[in-house]
């Protein structure tokens, strides 16, 4: 009976994540603010770390660039959670923000390859910093849920 419940709460778990992938796969190359291919020689690169904090803090316009490195750092935020339930490979703290970071580090090639997005990368240490801190999040549920149970 346990083991049937188990095996159905992993199976959504893994739903769960699959339509999590292809929804950040979906908002990062389907869903763009412009759909305008960048061709070989205009591609959008931008490579000087920590750019929008120091737009955030020099520019007239803080919100946006604060709206900018927050929707980053949430858009991977479930990837560090829900990574770890997916996978006890992934119960590795070390592991599952390299896999953030390999997965960031891909979207942001693809997005360089396909022409669409700008590929920065502030967007992988936004990215990479999302994902530490679902990591995060995964652990203090786990350790909540432990400590509950010895109540009991």
């Amino acid at each position: 009976m346990f083991r049937k419940i188990y095996d159905k709460r992993k199976e959504i778990t893994n739903l769960i994540f699959l339509l999590y992938i292809l929804a950040v796969l979906s908002l990062t190359f389907i869903v763009r603010e412009t759909m305008v291919f960048r061709t070989p020689g205009s591609r959008g690169v931008v490579m000087e770390p920590f750019r929008e904090l120091q737009a955030m803090i020099e520019q007239p316009n803080h919100f946006f660039w604060f709206m900018q490195i927050t929707l980053n750092v949430l858009l991977f935020i479930p990837f560090g959670f829900l990574l770890p339930c997916v996978s006890r490979y992934f119960r590795s703290s070390i592991a599952t923000v390299a896999s953030g970071f390999c997965f960031s580090c891909f979207i942001e090639m693809m997005q360089y390859i396909t022409g669409r997005g700008l590929t920065e990368a502030d967007d992988i240490i936004t990215n990479t910093a999302g994902a530490a801190a679902g990591v995060f999040i995964y652990w203090t549920a786990v350790v909540l849920k432990e400590r509950s149970l010895m109540k009991l």
